[in-house]
């Protein structure tokens, strides 16, 4: 058994590498590396903007601490984080799901703000979008489109496996699913649905996909609305993305927050 197995993950490198989409994306992310750690200076600014979920709430809506509390024991109390600990088992280490307090965030901030819409970049196996739906159903109302490539089966997912497959059953009627690059296929998914009211950055943590990330969803980001990036701390695409829209940062563990305050 582990021989076939070994055999099928051979198989499929190789499959990927006759692929002339992935060789040159594997040569520019190569690049793109290389021009993050030249953007890696301000890294020790994020301590300064560092607060808790609690307090970030609390700030911006003015809903107090305990409101939130209560908001993370409905979480803990659902069924959804054992359901995921024990589905991401068969995930191995293949991927890289976010941590729990991560998905926390996502849920609380989700179960807050009571959006329409919510876009997504990076599915994988599905944890975050996990999170989002969860906080969606709860609310009863909104939708969430995420983007990811295609090719991923072996490289960001289990063999036989397909892209957001951990998501629970009862959570995927809220769910769109978009393959493509990100910052190609943004532009026009944006534009169909004209406004969103929270844009979450998890694709390729690199300085130039998340700068392009932020700088087209901005535009179509409605006024309150929330831009948030997980793991800002990768390089200074987050803090130099903040001081060209002269907005205040919030940082909440690995995920940067921004809240539009305008309409522009």
């Amino acid at each position: 058994m582990t021989i076939l197995m070994d055999l099928k993950k051979h198989l499929l490198k190789v499959r990927y590498l006759r692929h002339p989409y992935l060789i040159t994306r594997a040569i520019l992310l190569s690049l793109e590396v290389w021009n993050s750690k030249r953007h890696s200076l301000r890294l020790n600014e994020y301590e300064r903007y560092s607060v808790s979920l609690e307090e970030t709430v609390e700030t911006l809506t003015g809903i107090p601490k305990s409101a939130i509390t209560e908001l993370v024991k409905e979480l803990y109390n659902s069924d959804l984080l054992q359901y995921l600990r024990m589905r991401l088992k068969e995930a191995s280490k293949v991927g890289g799901p976010i941590d729990y307090e991560s998905g926390t965030v996502l849920y609380v901030l989700v179960r807050i703000f009571k959006p329409e819409v919510v876009v997504e970049t990076g599915v994988a196996n599905g944890v975050s979008s996990s999170f989002i739906l969860k906080g969606l159903t709860q609310n009863s109302r909104g939708r969430l489109y995420s983007i990811d490539l295609h090719y991923r089966e072996g490289v960001v997912v289990p063999i036989g496996k397909k892209l957001g497959w951990i998501i629970p059953e009862e959570l995927r009627n809220r769910w769109v699913l978009v393959l493509g690059e990100s910052t190609k296929v943004l532009p026009k998914l944006l534009k169909k649905l004209g406004t969103v009211d929270i844009f979450f950055h998890d694709s390729r943590h690199t300085y130039k996909t998340m700068m392009k990330e932020y700088t087209i969803v901005w535009p179509f980001l409605k006024s309150r609305g929330l831009l948030l990036s997980h793991d800002a701390k990768s390089n200074d695409a987050f803090l130099d993305f903040v001081d060209h829209i002269k907005a205040k940062p919030i940082v909440i563990g690995n995920i940067g927050v921004i809240h539009k305050l305008s309409s522009g």
